[in-house]
């Protein structure tokens, strides 16, 4: 019984064993493509094998890609304004408050509330009867004196011969004298008041004193005015030229000053749907900082031949205060953020590309401008930067409109200034 027992142990242990080799031979055949000892089917398949030609081994890594299209422009060497960023407001350059000079009463207005007058124009005339009368009365009284002056010298000549003879005493020719002398004066009175009445006529018709623009005015034809009231009768500013005024911290006086020394040309922004902006040149510096918030206050004149720039508008002032010559200039859209910091893709002579870290001074325009991390004549990628990964092959396409890019020693155009923007939306880069 003992035996038999352990025959049946034997020959379980063994079915066991022949059970769990048969799928690992199965596993490591399919893997591996290779015979495993003891199978005469795997021989046979090895042997077949053996007669075919060897098949080279799959490479590892990254297919090959195409090349990546993307445009392109080189570096080039252009002039970066040193601009000077605040907001101003427009001022008129005079502004003229317009009284009467005398009293009376208003005949004619002679303009309409907001003309552009010119110097000289007439705007109001005041009532002028009573001043006519009075101008012929004193002129009356002038001939009046004129002609008792008359008398009073004959009288005068013929005591002087009387006196010569003997025959009137000395002092009825002075009595003659003096009445001659005082007609005279009252001549000479009569005269200056009668000057006085046309001054006064003359002020009764009221000129406008510079071309500008008229305010409203609360007076009409009709109306009674007074030399001694305060209220004007119209205000008129100057538009043509105006000034803008801004402020600039007090750090930059000495750019600011030799600024206006040179008549530095500034942009003067209007905001707005459709922005515009026009020239000015830097024209005052005030003499003095202001303690409280530490700024200097400037103003810019520009023509305004249009009359864009209107008083009290909120504009942007951008004065240009110096000139840096031959400075790398690149597209805006070849500058991009990044970890690194600003960086530009360059394209290597190979065609391949490059991220390279940059310093951004400033943008103009559509212009950047970099402090180093490029050199002129170095291919930069300006579209296109979503195709590319360092170390990718790329294809340059031509760009619509543009100059052929891909000769940089011939040197590209320098770009346009007329505006400008700091890298980080501040005042200066």
């Amino acid at each position: 019984m003992k035996r038999d027992t352990t025959a049946l142990v034997i020959l379980a242990a063994t079915a066991v064993a022949a059970f769990s080799v048969a799928p690992v031979r199965e596993f490591a055949a399919d893997v591996f493509k290779a015979p495993l000892a003891g199978s005469s089917a795997a021989g046979a398949n090895a042997a077949t094998k053996a007669d075919a030609p060897p098949t080279t081994p799959a490479k590892t890594g990254r297919p090959a890609q195409p090349p990546a299209p993307v445009t392109a422009v080189a570096v080039a060497l252009a002039d970066m304004p040193v601009i000077l960023t605040a907001p101003g407001t427009v001022e008129p350059r005079a502004t003229v408050t317009v009284k009467p000079r005398v009293d009376g009463q208003i005949a004619q207005v002679l303009f309409k509330e907001g003309d552009l007058v010119r110097e000289g124009q007439i705007l109001f005339r005041l009532d002028e009867r009573l001043i006519k009368a009075q101008i012929a009365q004193a002129e009356a009284v002038i001939k009046k004196d004129q002609a008792n002056l008359a008398e009073a010298q004959a009288n005068y000549d013929r005591r002087s011969i009387l006196v010569q003879k003997k025959i009137v005493a000395e002092s009825a020719m002075d009595t003659a004298r003096a009445n001659a002398e005082a007609l005279k004066a009252s001549i000479a009175a009569g005269r200056a008041a009668l000057e006085a009445q046309k001054t006064q006529l003359d002020y009764l018709v009221i000129p406008a004193p510079l071309t500008g623009r008229t305010g409203s005015t609360t007076f009409k034809p009709g109306a009674n005015v007074r030399a001694a009231d305060t209220q004007a009768l119209v205000v008129i500013n100057q538009t043509q030229p105006v000034l803008v005024t801004f402020a600039l911290p007090q750090t930059e006086i000495v750019a600011l000053r030799d600024a206006l020394a040179k008549k530095a040309k500034a942009i003067v922004k209007v905001p707005g749907p459709r922005p515009e902006t026009r020239e000015a040149v830097l024209d005052f510096l005030d003499n003095q900082v202001d303690k409280q918030t530490g700024t200097l206050t400037a103003k810019v004149l520009a023509p305004n031949l249009d009359e864009l720039l209107w008083p009290g508008l909120a504009v942007e002032v951008a004065l240009t205060v110096d000139i840096r010559r031959d400075t790398l200039a690149v597209p805006v859209s070849a500058v991009l953020p990044s970890q690194l910091g600003m960086i530009v893709w360059v394209i290597g002579a190979d065609q391949t590309v490059q991220p390279r870290p940059v310093s951004l001074l400033r943008v103009v325009d559509q212009t950047a401008f970099l402090a180093d991390g490029v050199k002129a004549g170095d291919m930069v990628v300006t579209d296109g930067h979503g195709r590319i990964a360092t170390g990718f092959t790329v294809k340059v396409q031509p760009t619509p409109g543009a100059p052929n890019q891909s000769n940089p020693s011939k040197g590209p155009p320098r770009p346009a200034v007329s505006g400008e923007q700091a890298p980080g939306g501040g005042r200066k880069g």
